[in-house]
């Protein structure tokens, strides 16, 4: 097989990857915004879209649900915050009135940590013993170790409080 076939299967797998992430992104917020109106006050959702990342990887499941729940037609951008590192900007949920503070850190060039905090909030990251997906971009050496990951499918069964199976 030669490498220009590789390399095209290669960018298949990985597009096929994106595309059924976007999806399961897309079918959790689903549930929570039939469900609830909106997913402000889900604690799985409050963890995992606030949650710190690593100085030297990203979750891509993270980064993914941040930009899917800003698009959602209760989340609406407001000019009603602080100037600070990071912060892309602040957003009010219009089903429940929480405000949000979305920050978007460049961390490696094109490389991006998201977070969607709750203004006024404790750190989300206390919520959940460490988990993060087992989608992570690492610079080598800076791999995420000790920490919990879940494949794409036990997120969706942890996002929606359904018991995680491997």
């Amino acid at each position: 097989m030669s490498l220009a076939v590789t390399l095209i299967m290669d960018r298949d797998a990985i597009n096929r990857n994106i595309e059924n992430t976007v999806s399961k992104v897309a079918y959790v917020l689903k549930q929570y915004c039939s469900d609830k109106g909106c997913p402000c006050n889900i604690k799985q959702f409050v963890y995992w879209a606030g949650k710190q990342q690593g100085s030297g990887w990203q979750d891509n499941i993270q980064n993914q649900l941040v930009e899917s729940s800003l698009k959602l037609v209760c989340f609406e951008q407001i000019g009603d915050c602080e100037k600070s590192y990071g912060l892309e900007g602040s957003y009010i949920c219009n089903n429940c009135g929480i405000k949000w503070n979305h920050f978007s850190i460049e961390w490696r060039m094109l490389a991006f940590h998201k977070r969607l905090m709750k203004v006024g909030a404790d750190d989300p990251g206390k919520l959940y013993e460490e988990l993060i997906s087992n989608d992570v971009f690492a610079t080598v050496g800076f791999e995420p170790a000790g920490r919990k990951t879940l494949s794409l499918e036990q997120w969706v069964a942890f996002m929606l409080g359904r018991n995680l199976k491997t």
